[in-house]
């Protein structure tokens, strides 16, 4: 069933269906990965963030363990509106082994299952757009929540605690490929760094309660990750191509387009993840990214603009200050050895990135199924911009 849902935040529309075939093979995919799933048999697992995409296909991925485990693990989810969480995922999720809480990360409610065995803190804004319009619900989200789940679970007895989160790094442009400890300086009075600073203090946070109180944790690093069920408002490139070619609309970019990035697929993105829970050493921060997929943001939009039929226009707007802070970093590529040392890789081109999300909005009819065509076609992409 095709799930329509209104962001709480920006109140836009986000068009998700998780037995879609395109999510249906992802998640197979996923469960196919050899990690030591066993070690989530019986367990309690407690996930903040489920309605958005990551914590969305994390969800769906470890309720799908009843096919690999004989004793799945039970469910908490905690969502501020329990509705819209039931609308995106019920449809899918056991209710005898999952429960959905409806509150927020400042008064926990506690599970009818009990302590967690397991947090995935999946719960970030993440959005550009928050850093300009409430950078202070990006700090409470980010270190206070962090902190108010760790005294609500992780006092009485050692957890495992997986937080997602991004960019961390500060100004490492002359660094190349960014690795886990690349730090650059981060100017504090600049609102936009309310998303880097208090992720900082969240990860050190996790680091003070292992000593302090025996916590297992690992931090995934994501970097630029799309597909099935991202937030069409998020404001991001991958977003706004995605969006462009739902309603047949030019692609807009507010930009020269020269910054590099490397884009990852969901699902390449949450079976890194899971490498990280399963297989992490307990006490590291993983770089989850697909540096072989590295591009111009003009030149991933210019493919995009050419994986649909009728290909669609690039051109160049201006950003409202108001509304976007534009990042400062001019390269984002991630050194993805720590994962792979885990017995991770990226499978998933760009290209084919692109066209599953694009049929999982809607449909086959408007997608090239031959990345090839795409490549062999992108210099004639200059006329039109």
């Amino acid at each position: 069933m095709t799930c329509l849902v209104r962001c709480r935040l920006c109140g836009h529309s986000i068009m998700f269906d998780p037995s879609h075939p395109v999510v249906r093979e992802d998640i197979h995919a996923i469960l196919a990965e050899r990690l030591p799933w066993e070690r989530l048999a019986g367990r309690h697992v407690f996930v903040t963030g489920a309605s958005g995409m990551l914590g969305g296909y994390l969800t769906l991925s470890l309720a799908a363990l009843h096919r690999k485990l004989d004793d799945p693990p039970k469910l908490s989810l905690l969502a501020r509106d329990a509705a819209r969480l039931r609308a995106r995922l019920g449809s899918v999720l056991d209710p005898a082994r999952c429960e959905i809480l409806e509150g927020d990360l400042n008064a926990l409610p506690m599970p009818r299952f009990g302590v967690p065995d397991v947090v995935i803190h999946a719960a970030s804004p993440a959005s550009p757009r928050d850093y300009a319009t409430d950078p202070v619900g990006v700090i409470r989200a980010n270190a206070v929540g962090t902190l108010a789940l760790l005294d609500r679970f992780g006092r009485d007895r050692p957890i495992a605690f997986l937080m997602l989160g991004s960019a961390v790094y500060g100004s490492t442009e002359n660094e190349g490929a960014v690795h886990e400890e690349s730090f650059g300086a981060v100017p504090t009075l600049d609102p936009r760094n309310c998303y880097i600073e208090s992720k900082r203090l969240a990860e050190t946070l996790l680091a003070c309660w292992r000593v302090q109180y025996g916590l297992e944790f690992g931090i995934g690093r994501i970097f630029h990750t799309f597909g099935p069920g991202l937030n069409l408002a998020d404001g991001r490139i991958f977003s706004d191509v995605l969006k462009a070619a739902r309603d047949r609309q030019p692609i807009v970019l507010t930009s020269d387009g020269s910054a590099l990035r490397a884009f990852c697929y969901l699902a390449d993105t949450v079976s890194g993840l899971l490498h990280i829970l399963l297989k992490g050493d307990g006490a590291s921060a993983y770089n989850v990214g697909n540096p072989t997929n590295e591009l111009s943001i003009r030149d991933f939009a210019t493919l995009a603009s050419r994986l649909i039929d009728p290909p669609l226009a690039l051109t160049f707007g201006e950003a409202d200050p108001q509304a976007y802070l534009p990042a400062k970093t001019s390269r984002g590529l991630p050194d993805t050895r720590r994962l792979q040392a885990l017995g991770w890789q990226s499978r998933t081109s760009v290209e084919e990135a692109l066209a599953r999300s694009y049929r999982s909005l809607f449909g086959r009819e408007r997608v090239h199924d031959d990345p090839r065509r795409v490549q062999a076609g992108q210099g004639a992409s200059k006329k039109r911009l």
